[in-house]
């Protein structure tokens, strides 16, 4: 007993188990919770909360790993292989989608009579409103070189202007400095068009000039193809279509807006015409 009362640490211990036991005997049955109660449920109750969270985790974890079957393994699988698949069928159409605009494109060019080309990817456009210039993924090493004309399925897309080994870029027509020898294809009557941009307008546009008031009757409608005249594009080829017609000033010729075939703004693949005999 003597030590006990000699070691102040064991005494202080016993003292409040005493006081606790003594405390909870007198509060038995009451309805209220004691403030010491209170005070020991509020510092206890945040590690509780973060025991019960950590403990829920973890059994979790080893929940997944244990519990996990067969079935949830297969289905996993069957999940990889259905994204796969997804994958390989979204492919597949951008092929064949692609097939069927280089079948167009072979079949178009072979109803003119062109036979020398080479065919390629748009991979690059510049930076202006109407992508008045591409970049393609042929150059010297396919045959390409400057001045070639350009097509597609649609009609006439521009001219080579700049060539390296495996590049080359195009000028449309809808660049203002490309002049275009063409013929209305009702009236047979030959003029020229090249590239104009308007500010106001929501589309990309052509004008028709050099066309006499007195020898045509250009109505909205014509389809308008190139000439072959200038031996610069193969003769036959769609251009564009005219949207609006009026006189010059000056009352000296006709002018019109015309509409080109092609649409520039999802041009994808195009055919560099290497060769062909064109008129004088």
């Amino acid at each position: 007993m003597k030590k006990l009362f000699s070691n102040k640490p064991i005494l202080i211990m016993v003292i409040a188990v005493v006081l606790l036991l003594v405390l909870a005997f007198f509060s038995a049955g009451s309805r209220t919770i004691p403030w010491l109660e209170n005070t020991v449920g509020a510092i206890a109750r945040p590690v509780q909360t973060v025991a019960f969270k950590v403990s829920n985790g973890i059994a979790g974890f080893f929940s997944n790993i244990f519990n996990s079957t067969d079935a949830d393994l297969e289905l996993a699988k069957y999940k990889q292989e259905l994204a796969m698949y997804e994958q390989m069928k979204l492919d597949y159409n951008e092929i064949q989608k692609e097939n069927e605009r280089l079948r167009g494109l072979l079949n178009y060019s072979g109803s003119i009579g062109i036979s020398d080309y080479v065919t390629a990817k748009v991979i690059g456009r510049s930076n202006g409103v109407w992508f008045d210039m591409i970049t393609i993924n042929a150059g010297r090493k396919q045959g390409v070189e400057t001045g070639m004309p350009v097509m597609c399925g649609d009609g006439l897309v521009g001219k080579v202007t700049d060539v390296g080994s495996n590049w080359s870029k195009v000028t449309s027509i809808i660049d203002s400095s490309v002049n275009v020898a063409v013929t209305v294809e009702r009236t047979r009557d030959n003029c020229m068009v090249r590239g104009v941009f308007s500010p106001n307008s929501a589309k990309s546009e052509l004008e028709l000039y050099y066309l006499p008031t007195d020898l045509t009757d250009l109505v909205p409608g014509d389809i308008i193809m190139t000439s072959g005249i200038g031996g610069i594009y193969p003769k036959g080829i769609r251009v564009g279509t005219v949207d609006e017609v009026m006189l010059d000033t000056d009352n000296s010729g006709v002018n019109a807006v015309v509409n080109p075939s092609v649409d520039f703004l999802h041009l994808e693949e195009v055919m560099v015409i290497t060769g062909f005999g064109g008129e004088g």
